[in-house]
Formats: structure tokens, C-alpha cells, sequence
């Protein structure tokens, strides 16, 4: 009986260490993060701007639009003008610029 549940034990300790590492490796590529920075200029003021994070697959808020936008990430930008990143706006490539007239492409998807 004891080595019954020793055995038991060791199998749900070993399931337990197998779904916590897929859990730390296998972690989709939406959730990563493109590297580097995204500037752009701000339609609305005509200001420099930077996004902090960039996750790929989220759809991200460009506050007041992009005039220009400045892919420095090692992801291609997809941009639209709705916030559920359905209506095309534009493409910055990676390590690519890009102008844009109104209207103006105020979210941002990448990968």
C-alpha cells in the first residue's frame, strides 16, 4: 500500500513539474514581447512619442495617431484605425519607417 501511494506521488509530482515547465517554455508567441523601440509622431500635437511594451498580437493604442511611425523592433507593425485592429491602416516593417496622412493609424498590432 505504501508503495502504492509513493508511486501515485511521485506521478502527480512529476506531472506537476511537467505542466509547471510547459508553462515557462511554452509560452505562445503572441505573449512575447517585439523587441526594441516603436516611435512615432503624433498627428494630433506633432510630437515625438515612444509605446512602452509592445506584446505581439495585442492590439495597442497609438495616443492622438501617427503621422510617422519609426519601427526600430525586430517585428513587423500592422496598424489600423479601430480599436479592434480590424480596419487596415498601414505596415512599418521591422527596423523600417513609414508616413501616413489622415486617417490617421492610432492602434498598432505586431507579429
Amino acid at each position: 500500500m505504501y508503495a502504492l501511494r509513493l508511486r501515485r506521488s511521485v506521478r502527480i509530482a512529476a506531472i506537476a513539474g511537467a505542466a509547471a515547465l510547459m508553462a515557462v517554455t511554452g509560452v505562445p508567441t503572441s505573449a512575447q514581447a517585439a523587441q526594441g523601440d516603436f516611435y512615432y509622431t503624433r498627428a494630433d500635437t506633432g510630437a515625438e512619442a515612444v509605446l512602452g511594451s509592445t506584446p505581439n498580437g495585442v492590439c495597442l493604442s497609438i495616443p492622438g495617431g501617427a503621422s510617422q511611425a519609426s519601427n526600430n523592433t525586430d517585428t513587423d507593425a500592422n496598424l489600423y484605425t479601430n480599436s479592434s485592429c480590424t480596419t487596415f491602416s498601414g505596415f512599418v516593417g521591422s527596423r523600417q519607417s513609414a508616413d501616413f496622412s489622415s486617417p490617421f493609424p492610432r492602434y498598432v498590432k505586431f507579429g
